[in-house]
């Protein structure tokens, strides 16, 4: 439970965004030059502690218990509130087409309502299009155009070929992703078989790259939704009872 009545995100506070004319400005107010936050408490994965925070440029210079107030141009009073890093959402679908239906945050809906809770940056996941991956990354590339803060992409697999083998290596080499998302669920939309599934696994190995897993025995969870309708068990707690947890552990 929190023990301070306000909330201070020192990296949201900070991050710089775009108006609407395109022109790059503060979510809050102007911070280049130097900038101290005062009086706050700083509150990280190991532990918390009542400390000043000197910002130049937005960067972080210093972080010290008490920070003379000329040190800077302008002090920012965090006096009874707490003082987080800006969050990282390593996992994001925006504006991303799936089943019919296409997630309705994008790029700056999503972003500004991650920004107004502390979250300054996150991972996207980004699908083929046309059976590429690289016309995929153009694609999102394009969402991300409208874009508030620092964002990254995982890349997803849904398929096997030489076409993917190759430009998953351009994908690493020339886009910087080095992650890939195999889906052993969603028949007939994302589902990868266990073959698939090998080569992937080998050509990330070959690559260096980190590969992540939604891990369910995709025909099972298919059979499963099958026999629910047939039950006519169409309410949300259908999806549930379509695939049980067992299905879950024998993918992993």
């Amino acid at each position: 439970m929190l023990r301070l009545p306000l909330f201070l995100s020192l990296l949201a506070f900070l991050h710089r965004v775009k108006n609407s004319d395109g022109q790059s400005c503060s979510a809050t107010t102007d911070f280049s030059g130097e900038v101290l936050v005062q009086g706050g408490v700083i509150v990280n994965e190991d532990g918390e502690q009542r400390a000043d925070v000197l910002i130049a440029d937005g960067k972080i210079v210093r972080v010290a218990s008490e920070i003379p107030a000329e040190s800077a141009g302008r002090v920012v009073d965090a006096t009874g509130k707490f003082v987080f890093p800006g969050g990282i959402d390593p996992h994001t679908h925006l504006a991303m087409p799936f089943m019919g239906t296409v997630s309705i945050d994008d790029f700056e809906s999503g972003h500004r309502a991650a920004l107004a809770g502390g979250t300054t940056m996150h991972v996207d996941f980004v699908l083929p299009v046309e059976g590429s991956l690289v016309k995929g990354v153009k694609e999102w590339e394009k969402k991300a155009e409208k874009s508030k803060m620092d964002y990254m992409f995982h890349m997803a697999v849904t398929g096997w070929k030489d076409q993917i083998s190759s430009e998953m290596e351009t994908v690493v080499r020339e886009y910087g992703i080095n992650s890939f998302k195999f889906f052993l669920a969603y028949k007939g939309a994302l589902m990868v078989s266990d073959d698939q599934f090998v080569k992937a696994l080998r050509r990330c190995k070959e690559l260096g790259a980190l590969a992540q897993v939604h891990a369910e025995n995709g025909d099972a969870v298919a059979e499963g939704q099958e026999e629910m309708i047939r039950l006519g068990v169409t309410q949300p707690h259908g999806h549930a009872l379509s695939r049980p947890a067992e299905l879950e552990e024998e993918a992993t």
